[in-house]
């Protein structure tokens, strides 16, 4: 079933006419839209409004062994592996997971609004990463068809984690 907002407030509608003539992109954000196509959180979701709903975009490049993100850490950033692989690390260095290229990781902490519940390490030389936040203090106004097609990928690809820790033996 498809949900479509299809009736719009004159307010909501000077919303967007704002939001569409915004600032100029960042260098990041131009790339974003380059490579959205095959992020699957943004599957169903039109460029302008992947605009709006991220922030803070960043690539960056790690060496093996990198920390990518620390347990404990209170950032709500998703990641996207890009190239490359990364490791679950918790108790300081048991291994429970590996995550490769072209998954995402660290929703959980945007989702919960708590703090990082594991360290992601690089496993791979030259591992490249995309991050941003979710600006989801947008998720309550007009935009809120594609927050729902996002906060339904992130549904799915937590759903894809869950089945695949449920077949590792044990």
């Amino acid at each position: 079933m498809v949900i479509k907002n299809t009736h719009y407030t004159r307010h909501e509608i000077e919303r967007i006419l704002e939001a569409g003539s915004a600032t100029k992109l960042s260098i990041s954000q131009e790339k974003l839209l380059e490579i959205s196509d095959k992020i699957y959180l943004f599957d169903g979701i039109k460029k302008e409004d992947i605009i709006r709903m991220t922030k803070h975009v960043k690539f960056k490049r790690y060496a093996k062994g990198d920390i990518i993100m620390n347990v404990g850490d209170q950032t709500q950033e998703v990641y996207f592996i890009l190239y490359g692989t990364a490791v679950v690390v918790v108790e300081g260095k048991k291994i429970v997971a590996t995550i490769e290229s072209p998954h995402m990781f660290g929703e959980m902490a945007f989702l919960t609004k708590k703090q990082r519940n594991a360290t992601i390490l690089a496993y791979k030389e030259g591992t490249t990463i995309i991050s941003f936040e979710i600006n989801d203090d947008k998720c309550n106004e007009i935009f809120s068809y594609p927050f729902a097609l996002l906060y339904k990928n992130i549904a799915l690809d937590l759903t894809r984690k869950i089945e695949t820790t449920n077949k590792k033996p044990s």
